[in-house]
């Protein structure tokens, strides 16, 4: 019997899920990580996240242009050719997000397309090496730290106004931090690690500043920033590899313009991430929906990630033991108590809070003041069971934790028995 390609494995299982998957609109907002690979040159051989959903996730991002019968095929700017409610455009800043319309055009559709959920992903281009001053003013320390925190604020500042105008139409939007452009092995190649650090920490500045925003909205907040630096290494360690199912994806390779090189990390443009990258951050960001609004998104595995660039599956999954779960660059701001971003308050979280306990991590802050204490046990009390739209945050109708649960709570967190025993008491 012969065995079917992987590429026709992942056609047809693009076929059954347009034909069983439920109805799951999604609107967009970005740059070109977001903006359809179709645009470009690599689009002959690559997709981008925003496509994998459409074709192999059943996720409506709306008919492309020549689908819906736009004169001559297009909608025109800043949307192109690609999908309806896919606003990304490549080479925005986040000042052009905001003079494209972006916002605005998104938020005016939500109302009249039934969006459900949104995704906001900006501002690698305002550091941007090849395009962006204030990388340059960075890099080679021009800018005092005042002009640098201006900046960062300006930046912050127009994320903020992008959330404020598509928040009150009601889609469950989640905010995604800004990526650095100095993990790609082409811009360390032609700049020094100790400047290169000077951007990356004015990145984090403003991934701070993004993490302060999804927390005042109560959004989902993924840290693509630190997902990429595990993936690639920081700036004076650099990764060769990182396995998606077994395979080997090249690092410090670039595909090549035919898309002979699958396996390399990025397209031929040695910028974007190549289809099997990009399966990943599909996968972040639809986590990033399933954790803080339980969309029931579609989570690719593995093997369906390395299908779609026409790479066979190595036998067994890799990511996790290499990333950790992808839960944990996920903050639940949309869920007070939720310390762990799995979709529910839990045991579990009170495993994470002994798990870090007295950190100033993430993983484990259950009530989001940046330190995990005896104050997460009691926001995990607060929300017990709580999922999301369960009205969280509010305790009349929360069920009351049992005696059973606090007393594991207690054995897990030792000396903060007694501070659980005068919780329980309350």
């Amino acid at each position: 019997m012969r065995l079917a390609s992987a590429a026709t494995l992942a056609t047809l299982t693009a076929l059954f899920l347009a034909q069983t998957a439920p109805a799951f609109e999604l609107g967009v907002l970005g740059d070109s990580l977001s903006d359809e690979y179709a645009e470009a040159s690599y689009g002959a051989y690559a997709k981008n996240w925003v496509q994998q959903l459409a074709i192999y996730g059943g996720v409506n991002v709306g008919p492309t242009a020549a689908a819906a019968g736009q004169p001559g095929g297009t909608w025109g700017e800043p949307r192109r050719t690609g999908y309806e409610y896919n606003w990304a455009r490549a080479g925005d800043t986040s000042a052009t997000l905001l003079s494209h319309g972006q916002h605005t055009s998104l938020a005016g559709q939500v109302p009249t397309k039934g969006i459900d959920y949104a995704v906001l992903l900006i501002g690698a281009n305002d550091f941007n090496p090849t395009s962006s001053t204030a990388y340059a003013n960075i890099y080679n320390g021009v800018w005092s730290q005042a002009q640098i925190d201006s900046y960062v604020s300006g930046v912050a500042n127009n994320v903020a106004t992008a959330l404020n105008t598509v928040l009150p139409t009601g889609v469950k939007t989640v905010l995604v931090s800004s990526p650095d452009y100095d993990v790609l092995p082409n811009v360390r190649a032609a700049t020094n690690a100790t400047q290169r650090e000077r951007v990356t920490t004015a990145i984090r500045q403003l991934n701070v500043q993004l993490t302060g925003l999804a927390k005042a909205d109560s959004i989902p907040y993924v840290d693509l920033f630190g997902a990429a630096e595990k993936i690639f290494g920081d700036n004076f360690n650099q990764n060769t590899i990182f396995k998606i199912g077994n395979v080997d994806i090249q690092l410090l390779q670039s595909d090549t313009s035919t898309g002979t090189n699958p396996t390399a990390a990025v397209v031929h443009d040695g910028v974007h991430p190549n289809t099997t990258l990009q399966g990943l951050l599909s996968n972040m960001f639809m986590t990033g929906l399933n954790v803080g609004y339980a969309a029931g998104a579609p989570i690719f595995t593995e093997a369906e990630i390395l299908a779609h660039r026409g790479l066979a599956y190595g036998g067994i999954d890799t990511v996790a033991g290499q990333l950790g779960s992808l839960n944990s660059y996920i903050t639940n701001y949309a869920l007070p108590g939720d310390g762990n971003a799995d979709g529910i308050v839990d045991i579990s979280d009170v495993q994470a809070v002994a798990a870090h306990y007295l950190t100033n991590t993430h993983i484990g802050d259950a009530n989001f003041d940046g330190f995990v204490d005896i104050s997460d046990v009691q926001a995990i009390a607060a929300n017990w069971l709580q999922t999301p739209g369960s009205g969280a945050g509010t305790t009349a109708a929360v069920p009351e934790p049992s005696g059973i649960v606090l007393a594991i709570a207690a054995a897990a967190l030792g000396g903060c028995g007694g501070a659980i025993r005068r919780l329980r008491r309350k």
